[in-house]
């Protein structure tokens, strides 16, 4: 829908179901973030893997420089080949012509072929060999990880986050199971991703200087979302004391993510009480 929108509102006849370059002479807010898209190289790539083209009558994918086929950039795979092509940014119709009801490939060269690039056209008449054009079909995109092959932003941000290890123990179940209020639950959940505006944060974006980046408490490290938690020297003193009142003999964990793994493998019953009120007096002091 999104290309449809910018097709409409800059006119321009850009038919490729995977774009792989930027948008030129667009501004609006949408073209920005296409083209902030297509520069990522790792989004790019996990899109690439993850759609699937269903070639119809080839009227929207771009022979070349798509794709579509063996899940490989046809331009990149005869790199030769593409250089001496007339119709570098043709779709896939316009490269053959229907004899009949069979469907023959036609490419149109800047000089003939010899040597090397006739095996290599070899090689592509073989690949093109399980393409099977449909004249009265539209090239649609599928998208593999969702069953009804519609893409999803919930599907691609699961592929785009860091996945955690199986046997790590680490869920994030408990927390929206506690009985402290919703906004801790969501500090919590946001404590846990890394998405708290820290001081590093902060820097790192550019609101504050490099040199505002140390902890206000103890003005020792710089404020992250691990050192404000487990591992500043001042809070260690309020964690010594909750784990005193547990009785448990406990090691500083790497991160808060560790420590919230930790939590969920101890947590049970009147356990998980304590374990949510702790939660809620450590929170509620930050906040």
């Amino acid at each position: 829908m999104w290309k449809d929108v910018i097709k409409s509102i800059h006119n321009t006849n850009y038919s490729k179901l995977l774009l792989q370059a930027p948008i030129p002479g667009a501004g609006t807010t949408w073209t920005r973030n296409v083209n902030h898209c297509v520069k990522d190289n790792r989004l790019q790539d996990i899109v690439n893997e993850r759609s699937l083209v269903i070639i119809g009558n080839g009227k929207k994918t771009m022979f070349w420089l798509d794709f579509w086929i063996n899940n490989c950039c046809l331009a990149e795979h005869f790199p030769n080949l593409f250089h001496l092509s007339n119709d570098k940014e043709a779709s896939i119709d316009k490269m053959g012509m229907w004899e009949g009801y069979e469907w023959i490939w036609v490419f149109s060269w800047i000089k003939p072929l010899w040597g090397r690039n006739i095996g290599l056209l070899d090689q592509l008449y073989e690949i093109l060999s399980i393409v099977h054009i449909n004249k009265d079909g539209e090239d649609r995109l599928i998208w593999k990880d969702n069953k009804s092959g519609w893409f999803s932003v919930k599907s691609l941000y699961g592929l785009l986050s860091p996945k955690l290890s199986i046997n790590s123990g680490f869920s994030f179940a408990g927390i929206w199971k506690g009985i402290v209020p919703s906004k801790v639950k969501i500090f919590c959940w946001m404590t846990i991703i890394n998405r708290i505006n820290t001081r590093c944060i902060l820097v790192w974006r550019g609101i504050l200087c490099s040199s505002e980046s140390n902890y206000v408490v103890c003005l020792v490290e710089e404020e992250s979302v691990d050192h404000i938690l487990p591992h500043c020297h001042k809070h260690w003193l309020i964690w010594s004391k909750i784990i005193k009142w547990w009785g448990l003999v406990w090691c500083c964990p790497k991160s808060f993510s560790d420590m919230w793994s930790q939590w969920t493998s101890l947590v049970h019953g009147n356990f998980q009480r304590k374990a949510w009120l702790m939660l809620f007096f450590l929170v509620a002091w930050f906040l």
